[in-house]
Parts: C-alpha cells; sequence; structure tokens
C-alpha cells in the first residue's frame, strides 16, 4: 500500500511538471506574438520626450548629484548607443528586459504557490500592459523602472516560497527594486509593499518567524535608498536619490495658496509663498494656467474643484511648474538648494491648509482610479472578455463555475503592485496617464484570471454532458 503511494506522487509531480511546461510555452509563444506584433505595428519605433536630455545631462555632468534628474539611465542608455536625440538600440533592449520580467513574474507567481491560472494572468497583464505598450519605446526610465521592479516582485514571490528561501533571493530582490527607485523615485514605496507581500504569504502558510524575515526583506531592499542618499549627503549636502520632489510637489502647493494662507507661512517661507502666489495671479491673468473655476455659490474653491474637476488642476500642472514656479530659482541659488526651498514651502503649505491637502489627494486618486479602469485598454478587453464568458455561461445554463486558480495570489500581488508605484503620484503631484498605467499594469490580471476560470468551468461541464 505505501509503495504505491510513493510511485504515484513522482508521477503526480511529473504530470504538474509537463502541465506547467506547457503554461509556459504557450507564455513565451504568446511573447513573440506580441513582439511581431509590436515590430509590425511600428511602435517598438524610437521616441524622445521632453525629460529625455535631462538624464543624459546628468550622466555627462561634472556634478552628478547636483542636476535635477538621476544619471544612472543616461549610463545605461548610453551604453545602448543613446544620446539625448537619438535612441538607438535602448528600445529593443528595453523590449527584451521587459519580456523577462514578465516571464520572471511568471515563475515567481508559480514558485510561490499561486496556481497556474493565476500565474498566467499576472504574466499576460504584465506583458501587453498599457504601460509597456507605450513605454517601452521611448527613450525614458520608466520602461526599464517596471522590469527591474517586476522582477523584484519575481524575486520576493520566490523568496516566499519557503523560509530557506529568502536567503537565495534576498540580493536579487535588493539589486532589481533598487535598480527600480534608482531609476524612477517615485516607486520608493515598493520596500514596504514588497514586505507586507512576503508576510501575506508566509502568513498564509502558517509560517513561524514570517514577520522577522519581512522586516529583513524590508531592510535589504531599502538598502540601495540609504547608500545612495548617503554619498549624496556627503556630495551635495542632500539626503535623497534626487533632488526633484520639492519641486515636483511645489505646483500642488502653489494651486493651494490663497492670499490669506500665504500671511499664515512661517517667515521662512513667506516670502516663497507671496511670490508663487503673485506669479500664478499673473499666469492666470496671461491666460498661460488656468484659473480655479468658480462654484455653485459663485466662490472659488479649491476644495470643490480639487473634488469635482480635479483635471483642471491635472492639466495645467506642466505649465504651472515649468513655466511658472522654475522661473523662481534665483540666479545665484543651486537647483540644489532651489529644490530644498520648494520642499520646504510645500511641506508648509500642507500643515497649513490640510483639507485642501486631503481635498487633492482625493480628487487625484479618483482621477487614478477611474483612469486605471476607463482609459485602460488592456483592462478593458480584460473586463469585455470577462462580460462575454458571464454571459455565455449564462446562456449555457453552467452550473457552479470552478474557483479561480490563484485568485487570491492575484489580488495580494496587484494590491502590492499599486502600492508600490501609486502613492506618491497623488500625495505629491499628480497622476499623468503614464503614472496610471504603470499603476495599472498587473490590474488586468483579475479579469483574465476569472476569465479563464469561467472558460475551464464550461470546459468541465461540457465533459460532463457528453
Amino acid at each position: 500500500m505505501s509503495g504505491g503511494n510513493k510511485s504515484a506522487e513522482p508521477r503526480a509531480q511529473n504530470s504538474m511538471r509537463r502541465s506547467d511546461a506547457i503554461w509556459v510555452l504557450s507564455a513565451c509563444a504568446l511573447v513573440l506574438v506580441a513582439m511581431a506584433a509590436l515590430v509590425k505595428s511600428g511602435m517598438l519605433a524610437s521616441g524622445v520626450a521632453p525629460d529625455t536630455a535631462g538624464y543624459f545631462a546628468a550622466a555627462a555632468s561634472d556634478d552628478l548629484w547636483s542636476a535635477p534628474r538621476h544619471p544612472l539611465y543616461g549610463y545605461l542608455a548610453g551604453l545602448f548607443g543613446a544620446s539625448a536625440a537619438d535612441a538607438g538600440y535602448v528600445p529593443l533592449a528595453q523590449a527584451m528586459l521587459h519580456v523577462v520580467a514578465s516571464l520572471g513574474l511568471f515563475a515567481g507567481a508559480r514558485a510561490a504557490g499561486i496556481g497556474r491560472a493565476g500565474s498566467f494572468s499576472l504574466f499576460a497583464a504584465a506583458l501587453v500592459s498599457q504601460s509597456a505598450l507605450l513605454q517601452v519605446p521611448l527613450l525614458l526610465p520608466e520602461s526599464p523602472a517596471v522590469s527591474c521592479l517586476m522582477l523584484g516582485f519575481a524575486a520576493t514571490l520566490a523568496a516566499a516560497r519557503s523560509a530557506s528561501r529568502l536567503r537565495l533571493w534576498l540580493v536579487p530582490a535588493m539589486i532589481a527594486v533598487g535598480a527600480a527607485y534608482l531609476l524612477r523615485p517615485a516607486f520608493l514605496p515598493a520596500p514596504v509593499f514588497l514586505a507586507a507581500l512576503y508576510a501575506a504569504f508566509g502568513l498564509r502558510q502558517n509560517r513561524p518567524r514570517t514577520l522577522a524575515r519581512a522586516i529583513i526583506l524590508f531592510a535589504a531592499l531599502i538598502a540601495p535608498f540609504v547608500v545612495q542618499s548617503g554619498i549624496r549627503l556627503r556630495a551635495a549636502g542632500d539626503f535623497n536619490i534626487v533632488s526633484f520632489g520639492g519641486f515636483q510637489m511645489s505646483a500642488m502647493a502653489g494651486f493651494m495658496l490663497t492670499p490669506e494662507m500665504v500671511d499664515r507661512f512661517p517667515e521662512r517661507t513667506r516670502a516663497t509663498a507671496r511670490a508663487v502666489l503673485s506669479a500664478r495671479e499673473a499666469a492666470e491673468a496671461a491666460g498661460t494656467i488656468v484659473r480655479t473655476p468658480l462654484n455653485s455659490s459663485g466662490q472659488r474653491s479649491f476644495v470643490s474643484a480639487a473634488l469635482g474637476y480635479f483635471d483642471i488642476y491635472a492639466r495645467g500642472y506642466d505649465d504651472f511648474l515649468h513655466g511658472v514656479i522654475d522661473k523662481q530659482q534665483q540666479p545665484d541659488e543651486s537647483w540644489v538648494a532651489f529644490n530644498r526651498r520648494m520642499m520646504a514651502f510645500s511641506l508648509d503649505a500642507v500643515m497649513i491648509s490640510p483639507p485642501r491637502w486631503a481635498a487633492w489627494i482625493a480628487g487625484a486618486t479618483a482621477r487614478l482610479t477611474g483612469h486605471m479602469i476607463v482609459t485602460n485598454a488592456i483592462m478593458l478587453l480584460a473586463l469585455g472578455a470577462l462580460a462575454a464568458g458571464l454571459l455565455f455561461a449564462l446562456m449555457r445554463r453552467a452550473g457552479r463555475i470552478s474557483a479561480c486558480d490563484g485568485l487570491g495570489g492575484v489580488l495580494l500581488v496587484t494590491g502590492a503592485w499599486i502600492g508600490a508605484t501609486a502613492p506618491l503620484t497623488v500625495l505629491t503631484t499628480f497622476p499623468a496617464h503614464r503614472y496610471i498605467d504603470t499603476a495599472a499594469a498587473l490590474l488586468p490580471a483579475v479579469p483574465i484570471a476569472l476569465t479563464i476560470a469561467i472558460i475551464r468551468g464550461l470546459r468541465t461541464q461540457a465533459v460532463r454532458d457528453r
């Protein structure tokens, strides 16, 4: 009796490996089809964005740590023959890295115990995400940062397989996640959410010392930030990945300003607040940025506009930032000092009027959430497939649909991804479309997984009906 059980176990494992191989081969076939479609459509043609020059300027600067942009992307892109005006082989390299990262996410999900359907759903969502389709061809750090973060997720999921795996995957996770937020500082929340993801998988398995290991993982993932920021503190007197956050946040604070608020600023930032308000009012009078509209009571209410008409501020944000606020830098003021002054001004504005900041967060979150669905072509296709599957199941009078394979794991991974990529875009600036696409990259995995469950249920019922 016991001998029969022992022989059955290897057969089951071999069958499982063969089944996994089929899924992986199917995934690779989808990769090839997607790559062929990209080449055929010309979407892999290079593109230079307005921000591109800043990354190459930082890489070429004699003072690396005082530039507004981080030099890493400029260095890496230069290795593939790119310059500020020519993308070289960078789009191809970014496409290859994205494919590898998508496959890595599939492998990591399987290693963590997520079912084949759930793992494939994450892979498919990652591979053909709107973020990838739009960002891979561009000479910007968004695409490689997303790919590195996916590899960080893959390594974290692989580490979650068992207690002993953390030691093996700790350094790869640290390198991948560190590269991701050095390329895109907005990904800095990733260590928190990846540690939480690791803890969630460990607690689901009732594994001892899970929280202690999650803290170790967090410490490793945040280490590149601490080391690099320490180097910048010594070189430029600023502890951060790059001196840009204060400048980026200042347009949000500038939109919040009123004459009454300016009088409440502390002495250290009152002159800055007065200058920003004056420059904003002049730009509004000239028509270069949109003025806060009247509400139903005939008053110009920032709170009302931020909650109900946030796109007014979203469309004018870059014009305000790069056409008005950047002119506030003094001739003898370094960029690091200017960014620090804008950060102090922005934080004071938030502290003076928390309700206005809360309204901004609510409006930005509404924009983020809505656009993650209604302007996300991949999400709409996945939802359409799900709706069609449900309708077909109703028409066939299908009975009980089989449980979705790994839906819980898909939800955990998707939630951690959104947490790693979205918060800073609503807390300190506005969610531009490329940031929204990045945050929504894995969201279609949920309807894809549900659709697969319906298809499998219908197939099972068809077999029973024969």
